[in-house]
This record gives C-alpha cells, sequence and structure tokens, in this order.
C-alpha cells in the first residue's frame, strides 16, 4: 500500500462515526508532520558550504526531527490501541457486585494507560518544537517559513493532544493521578506555547517580515 493511500485511509477513518482513530491519533500525525517541515529545513541546509560552521549541529537536527517523525507515527496507532482498551473495560458485565467492582478496576487501568500516548504526543511535540525553532535560527533562511510552520503545527498538536489526556483525566477516581496529569498537561501547554512564540520570532527575523 503506497504512503498516500495510507493517509487517505486514516483521514477515511478519522471521519467516520467509528471513535477510533480520534482526536489522539490525529494530534499525532499532526506532530510527525511538523516534524517532516522541520527535518526538510535541515535537509535544505545541511551539506551546503554556506553553513558549514553549523553542519554537524544541522546534521543532529536532521536526526533528531527524523525520530521524532517515526515516534509520532508510531503514537497514532497507540492511542487508537489504548482506545480499544477503554472500551473493552467498559463493555465488560456488570450483573454482580465483583463484576462492578473488576469493571470499575478495569476502566480506571484502562483510563490512565489511554492518557500516556496523548501526553507523550504532547512531550515530542514540544521537542518538535525546539528543533524548528533551532533550525530556523541556523537553517536556510530561504525556508525559514516552513520552520514557522512547523513550530505552529507542533504547537498545535501538543494543545489538542492535550485535550485528550484530559478527557481521560475527568473520569479518573484517583485524585492525585488527576492532579498529576493536570498539571503536567499545563506545563506542557506553557512549553509549547513559548517555543511557538520564540519560533516565530526568529522565523519574522530572518524572513524579514
Amino acid at each position: 500500500m503506497s504512503e498516500t493511500r495510507s493517509l487517505e485511509q486514516f483521514l477515511s477513518a478519522l471521519g467516520s462515526s467509528a471513535p477510533a482513530p480520534g482526536g489522539g491519533a490525529a494530534s499525532a500525525l499532526v506532530g510527525g508532520v511538523a516534524a517532516a517541515l522541520a527535518e526538510m529545513v535541515a535537509q535544505l541546509t545541511v551539506g551546503r558550504p554556506k553553513y558549514a560552521a553549523v553542519a554537524a549541529r544541522v546534521a543532529t537536527i536532521l536526526q533528531e526531527a527524523q525520530r521524532l517523525r517515526n515516534e509520532l507515527l508510531a503514537l497514532m496507532d497507540e492511542d487508537a490501541l489504548a482506545y480499544g482498551g477503554v472500551a473493552a473495560a467498559y463493555a465488560a458485565p456488570k450483573a454482580s457486585d465483583d463484576e462492578r467492582r473488576a469493571r470499575d478496576e478495569a476502566i480506571q487501568g484502562a483510563l490512565h494507560s489511554a492518557m500516556q500516548p496523548p501526553l507523550r504526543t504532547m512531550e515530542l511535540s514540544c521537542d518538535v518544537l525546539r528543533l524548528a525553532g533551532e533550525i530556523a535560527l541556523i537553517g536556510n533562511p530561504s525556508v525559514a517559513s516552513d520552520a514557522g510552520c512547523a513550530a505552529l503545527l507542533g504547537e498545535a498538536a501538543a494543545r489538542s493532544a492535550g485535550l485528550n489526556v484530559l478527557a481521560n483525566v475527568v473520569l479518573l477516581h484517583d485524585e492525585w493521578l488527576a492532579t498529576e496529569a493536570r498539571e503536567r498537561v499545563a506545563t506542557l501547554e506553557t512549553q509549547a506555547a513559548e517555543l511557538r512564540k520564540q519560533a516565530l520570532a526568529t522565523v519574522r527575523e530572518r524572513m524579514k517580515i
């Protein structure tokens, strides 16, 4: 199957009435697109004599962007699988007190597991934002706008993934876990916004706009 067809199939499934894939997988995809844009800017910088002074760092950014892209794409499937675990827990029998207790424990465990892929998406998207800001600063200015797009998409991925974390958090019974998750989401949202602001300031300066 071609990569184009795979994307078409994903978007078709995303637009269907099926509950998965959903926002978590979409967030990871957007993060992967952001990483690919940062990667492209690095590709159009590395090996060019004009940027020899930063060649080693650009090569490292290129490798890091490729790694982040691959990890974020893998999170698309992980998010859908995690949702399947939640759905299975809710479908468990609840005819007796024992069944209800077992079902509730399964639901709580599945909700906690389902938080992890979007939370990881937030973390990796912030990493993408850092790369976007750096490659905007030292990379080929003719594609600085693409680094800016990477930053905007990276923030969007982080913030939308955060909503998917919180969608599970509100159903948790463990207040300590819920509070910890809310604080982590807030911290990463703040980081993403600041990194996007810094990256776009650099982009505007290098584009002279």
